[in-house]
């Protein structure tokens, strides 16, 4: 996979997806785990990316960001905890870099799609087997999202904003929603994007993006996420 054909845009909510090499594990031990979420948070908080979701797998990480004005920013962000994971990774086991050569990135469309990636994230651990329920593993933003961390370290996107006024109605309400489940297409649409390093969302997207900066970038899926009625937001539809 060639660098340049990693799309990124500013200001836009990306699906960043970082996988070890067959066979490696990147978090072994609880303390790998601890380290990643922590080296993670603060990078982005140096970069000025703004976190909406992430989980840690064992040979993989999944993110949901959006970067500053400057989308070179978000590259500079994954390029540094890659290095700090892998340098961690040598120390700790002896051995070479876990990572495969270069991270993936899928721009998200704003509006339904966006909340569609935060829940395929953070489903991932019920998806690989890992928890029977999203809140049993500890290695992902959902507990924070839920208010049951000491400090809440994500930036909510609008979408998110809109489910309701205070922490507890948003998490009320999203946590309905990832309980029922994903459509298996709008699953796979979301992971197809992001290993393609293709855009996640409409057709309208793809065209927008097209007509702005002149380049195609096609993942062929559902049109949109399918809305569930009871996270219709209090304050309009964020679609």
């Amino acid at each position: 996979m060639k660098a340049r054909e990693r799309l990124v845009l500013a200001e836009h909510a990306h699906h960043l997806l970082r996988l070890a090499r067959a066979g490696e594990r990147v978090f072994r031990e609880h303390t790998d785990y601890v380290h990643g979420a922590r080296l993670l948070l603060e990078l982005a908080a140096e970069h000025g990316i703004a976190i909406h979701a992430w989980c840690l797998l064992p040979d993989r990480l999944h993110v949901l960001a959006t970067p500053p004005a400057r989308a070179r920013d978000l590259s500079v962000f994954m390029k540094a905890l890659s290095c700090r994971l892998a340098l961690r990774h040598r120390e700790r086991y002896r051995a070479p870099s876990p990572w495969r050569r270069r991270y993936h990135a899928s721009p998200v469309e704003p509006g339904q799609w966006v909340l569609a990636t935060m829940c395929f994230i953070e489903r991932l651990p019920i998806d690989h087997g890992l928890a029977v329920a999203a809140y049993h593993y500890p290695h992902s933003s959902y507990r924070t999202r839920l208010g049951k961390t000491d400090h809440y370290t994500l930036h909510d996107p609008p979408e998110y904003g809109r489910l309701g006024d205070t922490i507890e109605e948003r998490a009320a309400a999203y946590r309905r929603y990832l309980k029922e489940g994903q459509d298996h297409r709008e699953a796979r649409a979301i992971a197809t994007a992001v290993r393609r390093n293709r855009l996640t969302g409409s057709p309208r997207f793809v065209k927008e993006v097209y007509l702005r900066y002149g380049v195609l970038y096609i993942n062929r899926g559902p049109g949109r996420p399918r809305k569930r009625r009871r996270l219709t937001p209090r304050h309009g539809n964020p679609g």
